[in-house]
């Protein structure tokens, strides 16, 4: 089926399900007001009436009502919320589908201008690859894509396991909606899970007490005796004296305790949702082997969460003035939940990382897969452990829409180590470097590609396309751009596998010196290990292919004048760019 007519579907659905629950909400309001009503009458009536027993069954009934519809009022909300979340979730997809907008998160905070490769390849930031990818709705999953986008795997083993999890996921939309969505649910802020780590690495400083164990458990059980006492013979001072010693235990408690809700309170949503998540994973029928591995990781995980929230929440409850001066000081109320929380942390303090990392990796590759069902007509590329080639036919740009994309063949590796292209301005030298860099690094990330066939083996990208000065740096270009040539002769001296992205190197001097330092730079790469491809105006720069005719290749983009107007194919030829249209170009827009 049509993705865009799926999503249209899915939209109308959770319209019609939305206003039907916002009424069924307003019903329930409407009826817990009329037994709110109602049991007041009846409370009236018991006393107006000389405590006629019947009255009090009513009342217990109308209380177990009353009861009965603040938790159908409140899963009925739960839905409510979930079914808004998948609305926004298909709207989007129906906008990306429809208009090619992308209106998700685009990981702007991630743009790192010297990175090897994101600026270039426009991979975070408006109109971005993340941006057009993302399906993540928790900071830990953002996180985590941002990381896998500017990270590669190491062998081609791994990127295996990811595509066998994607190929899985991506037809299993429901189930990934139903994800994203809880994810997004979870509202998680900075700070959760910064507190949670900041709670595991307190030391444990009440469960490795032997006498402290023994109070919590007989001072409580004195308290009790004491009351007992207290109603047999009227003495209140044990019970008054139990009073100050379990004060003097809360006093010297307390600074524990506290440091405990800094970093528990409020935390209980968060942790519910996280468990809902974990309690998907756990619950899903996956057989791919990535996906069993997070299956077995997440195994009682979301039932363990879930006693962690309900136990911080016992904590927040400490700020009730009721629970602050009568259960802390009769049963030491703060302690024993503090007791509850380190048994819980003693037993899954090593598990939760891996619990964390489940979430957060499950929304990559519920990211990739949705990616995946969007554009059926994508393939999935081979990728070996040989030496490093990079091969495809029909490859486009996976952010240009289907309709405008023009798609071109590469071979690097086998008949050449360097393509040298050429070509007049606009032509599409640097969309076609883009679109194959970008490709790439889809292909390593065991996603599928804008390609009728693509090979390609791990490697690391480098690109020198959009360099920039910094005045923080103290850097001019041409120095920033030096800058990061070095970089990449750095990394190609120490062995690794490496694929060369520039785009009209050496801008900042004069054309004979840049003509000079191009071709000597060009040689000197052809000493390691690495694959590449160089844009360039400088046509001089053709002549490598004689002097190296099995390492370097020329092709070119050109352009066309047809009834006086520039033309334009983007389609890349063998051999060297001819046509120029510079001067033209300032004719036609009156600059000269």
């Amino acid at each position: 089926m049509n993705p865009a007519h799926t999503y249209q579907q899915k939209t109308q659905h959770y319209r019609q399900h939305i206003k039907q629950l916002e009424r069924q909400l307003r019903g329930l309001a409407w009826a817990r007001l009329g037994i709110f009503l109602l049991a007041i009458i009846s409370v009236y009536e018991y006393f107006h009436n000389d405590f006629i027993p019947v009255w009090l069954l009513v009342i217990a009934a109308l209380t177990v009502v009353f009861v009965f519809s603040l938790v159908r009022y409140q899963r009925s909300q739960d839905k409510l919320n979930l079914y808004k979340a998948l609305l926004d979730l298909n709207e989007k997809e129906l906008l990306l589908a429809t208009e090619h907008k992308a209106a998700f998160a685009d990981g702007a905070e991630f743009i790192d201008d010297q990175h090897d490769f994101a600026g270039d390849l426009d991979v975070f930031g408006p109109s971005s690859l993340f941006q057009y990818i993302n399906r993540t709705g928790t900071l830990l999953g953002k996180k985590q894509l941002a990381d896998s986008l500017r990270q590669y795997p190491a062998n081609a083993a791994d990127i295996h396991q990811v595509q066998d999890a994607v190929k899985e996921l991506a037809p299993q939309l429901d189930l990934r909606q139903l994800y994203t969505a809880q994810a997004v649910l979870a509202e998680e802020k900075p700070d959760d899970v910064k507190g949670l780590q900041a709670w595991f690495n307190m030391p444990l400083h009440f469960v490795g007490k032997k006498w402290l164990r023994i109070a919590r458990i007989l001072l409580p059980l004195l308290v009790i005796a004491s009351i007992v006492y207290y109603i047999i013979t009227g003495n209140y001072i044990p019970f008054s004296l139990m009073l100050v010693v379990n004060g003097l235990m809360l006093g010297a408690s307390v600074k524990r305790v506290n440091e405990m809700y800094i970093h528990l309170g409020n935390k209980e949503r968060v942790l519910h949702k996280f468990a809902n998540l974990l309690q998907q994973v756990r619950e899903a029928p996956w057989q791919s082997a990535l996906l069993t591995q997070y299956k077995n990781t997440a195994a009682e995980a979301d039932i363990a969460l879930r006693k962690l929230a309900k136990t911080g929440n016992l904590l927040d409850q400490r700020l009730n003035i009721l629970v602050a001066l009568f259960l802390n000081l009769l049963f030491l109320y703060d302690i024993q939940c503090a007791f509850a929380l380190e048994n819980w942390k003693e037993k899954f303090k090593s598990q939760m990382p891996s619990w964390l990392d489940v979430i957060a990796r499950l929304e990559v590759l519920n990211s990739f897969a949705t990616f995946a069902y969007n554009h059926p007509q994508y393939i999935y590329p081979h990728v070996n452990d040989s030496p490093v080639t990079v091969s495809g036919t029909a490859i486009g740009h996976p952010l240009i829409p289907a309709a405008e994309c023009v798609t071109n063949d590469v071979t690097i590796g086998e008949q050449a180590q360097f393509l040298i292209i050429t070509g007049s301005n606009m032509s599409g030298k640097s969309t076609f470097l883009r679109s194959v860099g970008v490709n790439l690094l889809l292909a390593m990330q065991g996603a599928p590609v804008c390609a009728s066939s693509f090979t390609c083996s791990p490697t690391r990208i480098m690109t020198s396309m959009r360099i920039k000065d910094s005045i923080a740096r103290h850097t001019s270009y041409f120095q920033a751009e030096l800058l990061r040539l070095q970089h990449i002769i750095q990394v190609l001296k120490t062995g690794e596998r490496v694929f060369i992205i520039l785009d009209e190197i050496l801008k900042g001097t004069n054309s004979e010196d840049k003509l000079t330092g191009s071709l000597r730079l060009i040689q000197h790469f052809l000493e390691y290990n690495c694959l590449g491809m160089i844009a360039t105006h400088d046509l001089e720069l053709g002549s490598l292919e004689q002097k190296y005719p099995t390492q370097i290749r020329n092709f070119c983009f050109e352009s066309s004048l047809e009834n006086g107007d520039l033309h334009f194919d983007y389609l890349m030829r063998e051999g060297i760019a001819r046509n120029k249209n510079a001067t033209f170009l300032m004719q036609q827009m009156q600059i000269i």
